[in-house]
């Protein structure tokens, strides 16, 4: 009986080992295929092409995007209104990334997902946002918005030493 015990413990344990291991390694290796020139404070010009909500969401923005790798994490930021989230690499296929950004809030859960193409010190692509609102755990509202990107690699210090961030 100890036996069948003891083998049944270490099949599993070996089972859950590999898929841990699976998963960090697919992470790992997905942030390391981010091509170097992604990071860096970049000035951004978002222009809107679809909209459920167009009261909701600019029609046009411009923002500064710091892109920092620490390891295998990937942090957006901005800069100028504080913003900072950790995001998770989707796919990369050669200078195109794709990103995800989650975010939870006691009613509202948003996911931004960019899909960005470098090119020399520009990169172009769309930034799509879906957003759920809800009311006693129920969804009461979805809005969606999606953004043409054009990001311009800014040179110099980064950004957020200037301002002292």
């Amino acid at each position: 009986m100890k036996k069948i015990l003891l083998s049944l413990f270490i099949a599993v344990y070996v089972c859950i080992s590999a898929s841990f291991a699976t998963v960090i390694e697919g992470n790992v290796a997905m942030t390391d295929k981010v091509p170097n020139e992604f990071f860096g404070d970049w000035k951004v010009i978002s222009v809107c092409t679809k909209s459920t909500n167009k009261e909701y969401f600019d029609s046009k923005s411009i923002d500064i995007w710091t892109l920092r790798r620490q390891g295998d994490i990937i942090t957006l930021m901005n800069p100028l209104s504080g913003a900072r989230a950790d995001i998770t690499v989707n796919d990369v296929k050669g200078n195109t990334v794709k990103f995800e950004k989650r975010s939870y809030y006691p009613d509202e859960e948003s996911v931004e997902t960019p899909i960005l193409t470098l090119q020399g010190d520009n990169f172009t692509g769309v930034d799509k946002i879906s957003i759920k609102t809800f009311k006693d755990g129920k969804l009461i509202k979805e809005d969606y918005v999606e953004y043409q990107v054009k990001g311009t690699k800014l040179t110099g210090d980064p950004i957020s030493g200037i301002l002292g961030l």
